[in-house]
C-alpha cells in the first residue's frame, strides 16, 4: 500500500510531529498508535514505514519518492523488511503464534524472531502490530523482551483501538501517539477519493453516521444496512407510531443474521444508531438548527408531534434518552426481543404524553 502525506486526511499534526522527530534523529524504537477503529492509524504507520524504506529521499524527512524499488515493494505489500500482523477476522485474541511462532516453531517464527534478523534491503526492519489491544498477557509478555532490547534502526509500531487493554509494561516502552476521529468532511472526502460512493450527497449522508471512522462508513455502504436504515426511518416517521410493526420489523432483522449472538447484537446496535440519528435530525429540525433543509420524513415527524415547539423538543429529547438506555441494555447482553418490545412500547408512550 503506497501512501502520500496528501492522501492522509485528519492527522497532519501527527505527521508533522513524526517529521520533526526524523529531522532531529529522535524517532523512538517503538510507537503506540491509539484511537478509534477505522480512522487511519495503520495508514499513517504504513506511510512512515515507506518513508523510512525509500531509497531516494533523505532519512531525516517524512517523504517518499513512490518510484524506487522499496516504494514499489511497499505499494505491492511485498517489502521484505516490513513485518505486519493483525488479529484474524475469526479470532478475538491476537494469536501467540504471530508473536513467537507456533508450538513446532517457537522462537523461530513470529514477529519477535523476524525482528531479530538482519535487514534484507537497506539498513532497517519495521514491524506493524495491528490490533495490539487484542494481545493477551502471554502474548504481551512475549513481545516485551523485544521491546526491552531494541536493535538500532529497528522500529516497532503497535496499533490499538482500546488503549486500556494494553498492558502498562508495554505502554511504558512505547511512545504513545493519540489519533483523533476524522471530521465528517474528511470521511466524505475519503469516500469520494476512494470512489466508494455514487455521489457527493451520499458521501455526506454516510459521513454523518460514521462517527469519524472510515471503517464504519464503509460498513454503512452495505445494501442490507441501507435497506434496514430506510425501513427503520419509515417506521419511526409514522403518526401514530405503531409499536408492534416496529418491534416485529426489528426482531425480524435481528433474526435474519442467523444464530450468531454477536452478529445479532451488532444488528440491534445498528438499529439503535439509526433511530438515534433520526431523532437527532428531528431535534435539529424542531429547534430550527439544521444547516441544510431536513428530509421530508423528518419534517413530517416533527410536525405530527403534539404541543408547541418546546414540547416537541422535550419529546424528542426523551426519545433520544430512551435510545441511549437501550444501547446500554444491549451492551449488557439483555434478551434482545424483550428489549426491543419494551423499547417499542416506550416510544409510543413518550410520543403520546
Amino acid at each position: 500500500m503506497s501512501t502520500t502525506t496528501d492522501s492522509i486526511r485528519g492527522h497532519h499534526p501527527i505527521l508533522e510531529m513524526l517529521d520533526r522527530a526524523l529531522s532531529r534523529s529522535r524517532l523512538p524504537h517503538a510507537l503506540l498508535f491509539s484511537g478509534a477503529a477505522g480512522i487511519g492509524k495503520k495508514r499513517v504507520a504504513l506511510h512512515l514505514a515507506q518513508c523510512l524504506f525509500c531509497l531516494q529521499t533523505p532519512a531525516d524527512e517524512l517523504s517518499c519518492c513512490r518510484t524506487c524499488d522499496s516504494c514499489k515493494q511497499m505499494a505491492a505489500g511485498t517489502h521484505p523488511d516490513l513485518i505486519s500482523i493483525e488479529c484474524p477476522p475469526d479470532k478475538n485474541i491476537l494469536p501467540l503464534s504471530l508473536i513467537i511462532g507456533d508450538d513446532d516453531h517457537r522462537g523461530r517464527e513470529g514477529v519477535c524472531y523476524e525482528m531479530s534478523l538482519r535487514p534484507m534491503v537497506g539498513d532497517r526492519r519495521i514491524a506493524i502490530i495491528d490490533d495490539a489491544d487484542k494481545m493477551n498477557a502471554e502474548s504481551a509478555n512475549a513481545l516485551l523482551k523485544t521491546l526491552e532490547e531494541p536493535s538500532a534502526n529497528y522500529l516497532m509500531i503497535l496499533i490499538a483501538s482500546e488503549l486500556d487493554a494494553i498492558l502498562p509494561t508495554i505502554r511504558s516502552r512505547c511512545q504513545l501517539i493519540r489519533f483523533n476521529r476524522l471530521t465528517q468532511e474528511d470521511v466524505a472526502a475519503l469516500l469520494i477519493d476512494q470512489q466508494l460512493v455514487e455521489s457527493e450527497d451520499q458521501a455526506i449522508e454516510i459521513a454523518r453516521l460514521s462517527a469519524g471512522s472510515l471503517n464504519i462508513a464503509s460498513q454503512l455502504l452495505d445494501e442490507n444496512l441501507q435497506s434496514l436504515r430506510g425501513n427503520i426511518t419509515r417506521l419511526l416517521s409514522r403518526h401514530p407510531f405503531q409499536p408492534q410493526a416496529f418491534s416485529e420489523s426489528v426482531i425480524q432483522a435481528i433474526d435474519d443474521v442467523g444464530g450468531n449472538t454477536a452478529a445479532q447484537r451488532k444488528t440491534a446496535l445498528w438499529v439503535i444508531k439509526f433511530c438515534a440519528d433520526f431523532y437527532h435530525q428531528s431535534l435539529q429540525c424542531a429547534a430550527a438548527y439544521q444547516a441544510a433543509p431536513a428530509a421530508d420524513n423528518v419534517e413530517s415527524f416533527v410536525a405530527g408531534l403534539p404541543g408547541e415547539t418546546e414540547d416537541r423538543i422535550e419529546t424528542i429529547g426523551n426519545l433520544l434518552s430512551r435510545m441511549l438506555q437501550t444501547e446500554e441494555q444491549i451492551n449488557q447482553n439483555v434478551t434482545l426481543p424483550l428489549c426491543i418490545e419494551s423499547l417499542s412500547q416506550d416510544l409510543r408512550e413518550i410520543q403520546t404524553k
